[in-house]
């Protein structure tokens, strides 16, 4: 006897709930083992059993640990475009607060060199069809960078001061990509820091 859709769609709704169980066990697992050793030395095996789940229930859904990392950045950009509006501000203020929220598994992020991760999980909303269409990922670039700089310097200020700070680095970047040409301090401040680095790299040759 077959089942009815109903019942299909109940058993559907089961794996799918199921399933974001193991994945959500998995992702707490994994960033609580990379608090206490290296990133490269975890393996599947002590994952899955810090999950407290079978290893084919871990295989249903991820093939390596950088797939559970992923997963955890998507279903937060997920989240973030469910919710997405025209109100810019209201946008940044929305992802600052999740990165707020999941500040210490971001900061372990940048410790593992996984921050970049981010950058994929938003490229991944890009539409690639034109190949030319340049606006569908010149946005991820400044979110990425503008993110994990604040992360980096410890988060300061309030979520909306934090915001406040974008939006005004935004106008000013938007001023630039208008004009094309660079504020003559900018290049200022980017030719010292040059000269600097360079000095840095030929004091240690010596």
């Amino acid at each position: 006897m077959g089942h009815t859709q109903t019942q299909l769609d109940a058993l559907k709704r089961s794996n799918a709930e199921s399933n974001a169980v193991t994945r959500e066990a998995v992702q707490d697992a994994l960033f609580i083992l990379m608090e206490k050793k290296d990133y490269e030395e975890i393996r599947i095996t002590e994952l899955i059993q810090k999950a407290g789940i079978a290893r084919s229930a871990f295989y249903r859904n991820y093939k390596t640990k950088d797939d559970v990392l992923l997963d955890y950045i998507g279903d937060i950009h997920q989240l973030l475009m469910q919710n997405v509006s025209r109100d810019v501000r209201k946008n940044w203020l929305h992802y600052i607060r999740s990165i707020r929220e999941n500040r210490e598994k971001f900061e372990l992020l940048i410790k593992t060199h996984r921050e970049w991760f981010v950058l994929d999980s938003l490229n991944e909303l890009a539409d690639y069809s034109s190949g030319t269409d340049f606006t569908t990922v010149l946005p991820h670039g400044y979110i990425y960078n503008i993110v994990m700089y604040w992360v980096k310097c410890g988060m300061p200020g309030t979520d909306e001061e934090a915001v406040e700070r974008i939006m005004q680095a935004c106008r000013e970047n938007g001023e630039v990509m208008i004009s094309g040409v660079i504020p003559e301090k900018s290049l200022e401040t980017t030719k010292a820091k040059k000269i600097h680095r360079k000095g840095l790299e030929i004091a240690r040759e010596q």
